[in-house]
This record gives C-alpha cells, sequence and structure tokens, in this order.
C-alpha cells in the first residue's frame, strides 16, 4: 500500500499543479509565468512537461508575457569590431562594461554576418547574401529570438543583380537595389517581411504562413534612398529601409513626389519641400496611404530627413533649413492624424557643439526613448558609433561614460524581450 501512495504523490509534484495539496490553476500559473523573464521561463521548462508545453506552446501566456514584457526596454546593435557580434543594452541602464551582456554571433551557414532590418514583438528579422553560380542572388532571411536564442527556417529571396553590383563574385549590402523590412499583421496574426527594389520599384511580401513571395502593388511614390542628397557621405547607413508602427500595423518610408524615374537619384536642385510625403503601407490589406509632415517641415533640409518609431509613434526628425541651425523631432501622436503632430524635441547645435565633433553635428540620429519617456538616445558619427543623451523635458543633453564607439547605434533596434517563435 505504501508504494502506490509513493508514487501517486511523486505524480502529484510531477504535474507542477499541486503543492503540498494546494491546487494551482492552470490559468494563475499562466499569470504568474509571464511576469518572469525569458531566461528564469527557459530554466523552468525542465521542471516538468506540463510547465514545457506551456512556456513553449500556450499562446495564451506567449501574449500575456509580451504585453508585460513591453515596459522592460532594451536595443539589439551590433559592435563596430571585425567579430560584428549582436548585442543587448539595457536601457535606461545602459550598461556597456564587458561581460555585463552577452553578445551573440549570428552568421550564415558560409559565415556572413546577418544584419538585422527590422524588429517586432521581440523577433529580429536578419538578412545575409549568398551568390549562385547562375549569378543570381540568392538572399537568405531569417526571424531570430535573441531571449529564446531560436531560428526560424530559412527564407530564399531571388533575384536578378546587374553586372555592376558585383565585386570579386560577392554580393555587397544593399548593393543589389533591394531592401527589407519587417512588421506584423495583427488582423491575420501573421508576421509579414516586405522586399522593395529601389532601381525598378518591385514590391513583394512574403507572408508567414503561407511560404512564398507574392508581387503587391508598386509604391505611389517611390521611397528616398541615402544618395544624391548634398552630402551623400553624411546620410546615415541603412536609411530609410522601412520602419514598423505597431498600433497602425503599418511600414513606413519617406517619399520624394515627382522626383524618381527608378533611377535611384535625387535632382536635389529642383526638390521643393512640398514634394515630401510618408508613404505607409497597411499590412493588413497591403495598400498605401499618404501621409504628409509635420506644417513646420517648411524648409529644405540640409541633410536626409529621417522617418524613425519612437514610444511607440511615428516621428521625423532633420536639420531645420539649409543651414542647419536647428534639430528636431516632430511625432505623430495619433497615427494618420495630420493634425497630430507634435513638436517633441529641438536642440540647437550651439549646445551640441561642445559634445560633438563640428563635421557631424548634423548626423543625429534618434534611437529610442527610455521607459519612462525622458531620456532620448542620439547617435552620431559617419557610422553612428558615438551617442549622446537628450532630456527631453528640458532638451538639455550630456555625455555618458558608458558609451563605447563599439556600438553602430544605426542598426539598434527597439526590442523587448519575448517568447514569440516561427515554426
Amino acid at each position: 500500500m505504501d508504494a502506490p501512495k509513493s508514487m501517486s504523490r511523486r505524480r502529484k509534484y510531477s504535474e507542477g499543479t499541486r503543492l503540498v495539496g494546494i491546487f494551482l490553476p492552470h490559468e494563475l500559473i499562466t499569470q504568474i509565468l509571464s511576469f518572469l523573464p525569458v531566461k528564469h521561463l527557459m530554466q523552468l521548462k525542465c521542471v516538468c512537461k506540463s510547465w514545457k508545453t506551456l512556456i513553449s506552446n500556450d499562446s495564451t501566456l506567449v501574449k500575456l508575457h509580451l504585453k508585460r514584457s513591453a515596459k522592460r526596454v532594451a536595443l539589439f546593435s551590433f559592435t563596430c569590431n571585425k567579430s560584428r557580434k549582436l548585442c543587448s543594452v539595457r536601457f535606461p541602464k545602459v550598461s556597456f562594461e564587458k561581460g555585463k551582456e552577452p553578445k551573440q554571433k549570428l552568421t550564415d551557414a558560409f559565415g556572413a554576418f546577418l544584419y538585422p532590418v527590422g524588429c517586432c514583438n521581440g523577433l529580429l528579422c536578419l538578412v545575409g547574401y549568398y551568390l549562385t553560380n547562375d549569378h543570381h542572388a540568392e538572399i537568405w532571411l531569417y526571424l531570430y529570438n535573441p531571449a529564446t536564442k531560436t531560428f526560424s527556417n530559412k527564407i530564399v529571396f531571388l533575384s536578378k543583380p546587374r553586372a555592376y553590383y558585383l565585386r570579386f563574385g560577392i554580393i555587397f549590402r544593399f548593393q543589389h537595389g533591394w531592401k527589407f523590412a519587417f512588421g506584423y499583421d495583427n488582423s491575420t496574426d501573421t508576421y509579414k517581411i516586405v522586399a522593395f527594389c529601389l532601381l525598378t520599384n518591385e514590391v513583394r511580401v512574403f507572408n508567414f504562413g503561407d511560404n512564398v513571395w507574392r508581387n503587391i502593388q508598386s509604391f505611389p511614390v517611390v521611397p528616398v534612398d541615402r544618395g544624391g542628397f548634398p552630402s551623400d557621405e553624411q546620410c546615415h547607413p541603412g536609411i530609410n529601409n522601412g520602419v514598423y508602427v505597431n498600433v497602425s500595423g503599418t511600414l513606413n518610408w519617406l517619399s520624394i513626389q515627382n522626383n524618381f524615374e527608378y533611377k535611384n537619384e535625387i535632382d536635389w536642385k529642383h526638390i521643393t519641400i512640398d514634394q515630401f510625403v510618408i508613404i505607409s503601407l497597411d499590412l493588413s490589406t497591403e495598400t498605401y496611404l499618404q501621409l504628409l509632415p509635420p506644417s513646420d517641415f517648411d524648409k529644405l533640409p540640409c541633410l536626409q530627413p529621417t522617418l524613425v518609431v519612437l514610444m511607440d509613434c511615428l516621428c521625423l526628425s532633420f536639420s531645420h533649413g539649409f543651414d542647419g541651425t536647428d534639430f528636431i523631432i516632430w511625432q505623430m501622436k495619433e497615427f494618420g492624424v495630420q493634425e497630430s503632430w507634435t513638436q517633441l524635441l529641438k536642440i540647437s547645435y550651439r549646445n551640441l557643439r561642445s559634445l560633438m565633433s563640428y563635421d557631424y553635428e548634423s548626423l543625429l540620429f534618434p534611437v529610442c526613448v527610455s521607459g519612462n519617456g525622458d531620456t532620448l538616445i542620439l547617435a552620431w558619427g559617419k557610422s553612428n558609433e558615438k551617442a549622446i543623451l537628450c532630456t527631453l523635458s528640458d532638451n538639455s543633453v550630456k555625455k555618458s561614460r558608458k558609451f563605447t564607439n563599439e556600438i553602430r547605434w544605426y542598426l539598434a533596434k527597439d526590442y523587448v524581450e519575448s517568447l514569440v517563435s516561427i515554426d
């Protein structure tokens, strides 16, 4: 009689629902686990089979955990040195001390580094390139969850690059004309990759689920590339690849009307301020909407304006006027509503000259706002490897001793830990 009782007692513990005779409902366990960091949840998968199944496959836990993780802000970028390792940066703590944050080297099967081109719900969209023997560009993309360290299957994108885009048999990043953006369709609970070619104005969409590339309607106005502005070398690398706004489920690009003939060049001498427009792609309907910049955007900037997402809102940053006396950020408080544009930041470059080199004073790039909405990271430098902190309440700026020159801020992605996975 003792053996069956002992076995029954062990069974209760192994099921993970009874502790010392107390029954814990599934819903309560889900609520408790949703407050824990992903690292601890990965360890708890070893407790028992039921917890492993819950943490790995329960959609309710995944969504609840994601909602609560959104309050814990982090960034993912990669270091400037030859190792090119992805690293997480906790903000507002902003700790770069060696050994504090693990660095992850992400490469494809051929050793090529995988660049982040988008981030959504804790998933990074990574892209790498490989040239096949028939001189087609076989571009590989992956989704990667840094918290769970899980990859999706390889997504293959094929294109036909022109000969002058090849050098020593290698396809170099962004030189084949295709760019990629990543977002989430809330209406169908589907993640999508959007590929677009600035040379031909082709647009394709990859839907996770049917796992095929589909052609969709071309851009009504071709997005601006980094080339062609008065100072090409002072444009942000990887600029205007498409930014995802979660509240609207859209990808957004800055464009100039009546300027392109798919030559990827800007006739700057004939550009007027009223030609600027924001092209927004609704990932649910796969249709476009054209948004106007804020009314204060009334003078041609000396450098290309930048679209970013700060505090879940679409933002436009630019140097005011061709002389670039001020750096300004405007925030669209209510997506799609022209009247909701609100000035978030205005800094005179005079206040910045003691913190940054004069040669790069116009290269400011908004990276991320802290969880309390008071501190903004502004990157600068040719590769945006330097950064300063700005307090939004009083527009004051300062350097941080914790910053190093190892981070390429222009590739940094606003990131939250999640249990989201792509099977």
